[in-house]
């Protein structure tokens, strides 16, 4: 949604203000609407954008702990609004308060002005202000959606943290291996060409690889880009999206992690959902949006229709054999003893234990067997490299 500059008057004065809009005629429509005379409207210069601006946990959560306390103070959506919007930083995350803003100014409800929106701050936001506005307790349900949100921030750090490391050794090593192998090693194939030197075979090979990346370096490193925009564009192809997506799951050590944190945070949001007072099928649906793989979503899907037909949940998710056994049957003892709720928040207790210990065991091994697989690859070309100089200097002697 772009930025517009308008300049505006009434019968007072004139002025000039910026406002988030579709394009100039819904821009006009907006003021006119207010009565107000709209004398010119520019689109901000340096509003081009290639993709939208993401609004991430962090960002969430500060919205929602400032909004929160405004609603506590007995400040009026509509003023709480505008006040959070001169401190957000985040473009995306004004341009959505300031079309909210003009939904709750034509009188719809605060669940109803962020719902179109459901797709930037999630399902669960407005999930949760429908939740309080039924019940009178927004404040209860904006608390507990910023435990969540705090919560699902905190998951976001620990998997990224745990993968910094082994990105940056593979990020320096593949790196590495391109300069070598594109600008360093054809400098020696020069020199073996004018000694007239009989080649082992691995520096043949290593040569033979050097001269191909040198002549068509370029062209990999476009196909590799081409490659990367069809993987973030896959989920237009909902075929080839699933495909990927079931066979992250099937990677040794990515998918078991995706697995476990997929189940922690389903379960609690269940339990989220459910202490709202939310129907178990209507929270199973929420529930199901907010797992990070899109094969596990789509199995997860079909939980609610399950539950209308008259399963109860635990055997719904037994037969789809997903989760770990052991968070199933704290699900089982939930249902059975009428303590669900409770039951949930230990189950993803459990598993995040059990997902923080298996990172540990991950990165223990991983760590050096990423170090060793570097030194083993770079001694290789070296030795490929200077095999024939020790063959030349044996001949001289």
């Amino acid at each position: 949604m772009p930025r517009f500059i308008v300049k505006v008057a009434s019968e007072a004065r004139v002025w000039q203000e910026e406002c988030w809009a579709k394009d100039e005629e819904e821009v006009r429509k907006l003021y006119e609407k207010k009565g107000f005379a709209v004398l010119r409207i520019r689109k901000k210069r340096g509003e081009i954008r290639f993709s939208r601006p993401k609004i991430s946990w962090k960002d969430r959560i500060i919205f929602t702990q400032e909004f929160l306390a405004l609603t506590k103070a007995g400040m009026p959506f509509i003023k709480s609004l505008e006040l959070i919007m001169r401190k957000a930083r985040n473009p995306r995350l004004m341009e959505i308060l300031a079309a909210a803003k003009e939904r709750i100014l034509d009188g719809a409800d605060l669940s109803v002005a962020f719902k179109p929106y459901s797709e930037d701050l999630g399902v669960l936001f407005v999930t949760s202000l429908a939740a309080g506005e039924r019940s009178g307790k927004i404040e209860y349900t904006l608390q507990k959606y910023l435990d969540y949100a705090i919560f699902m921030d905190s998951i976001s750090s620990r998997v990224k943290s745990a993968l910094i490391y082994p990105a940056v050794v593979i990020s320096v090593s593949l790196f590495l291996v391109f300069l070598l192998t594109t600008f360093v090693i054809p400098r020696f194939a020069n020199f073996y060409q004018g000694a007239n030197l009989s080649l082992p075979w691995i520096t043949t090979i290593i040569l033979s690889i050097s001269a191909f990346m040198k002549k068509y370096w370029i062209y990999i490193l476009i196909l590799l880009f081409l490659l990367y925009l069809g993987y973030k564009n896959a989920s237009k192809l909902k075929g080839l999206y699933f495909a990927l997506e079931k066979f992250k799951l099937s990677l040794p050590v990515l998918g078991e992690g995706i697995i476990l944190i997929s189940a922690s945070i389903y379960f609690r949001t269940l339990s989220f959902l459910l202490g709202g007072g939310i129907p178990i099928a209507n929270s199973t649906m929420v529930a199901a949006s907010a797992s990070p793989n899109g094969y596990i979503r789509e199995k997860l899907s079909i939980v609610s229709e399950k539950i209308k037909e008259g399963e109860n949940l635990t055997d719904t998710l037994e037969s789809l054999g997903l989760f770990p056994d052991m968070g199933i049957e704290m699900v089982r003892v939930g249902e059975n003893s009428g303590q669900l709720e409770s039951l949930l928040i230990q189950a993803a207790d459990f598993i995040e234990r059990e997902f923080e210990f298996k990172i540990k065991r991950w990165l223990s091994i991983l760590e050096p067997l990423t170090i060793l697989l570097l030194g083993i690859i770079v001694g290789i070309m070296l030795l490929s490299v200077y095999l024939p100089i020790f063959q030349l200097a044996r001949g001289i002697r």
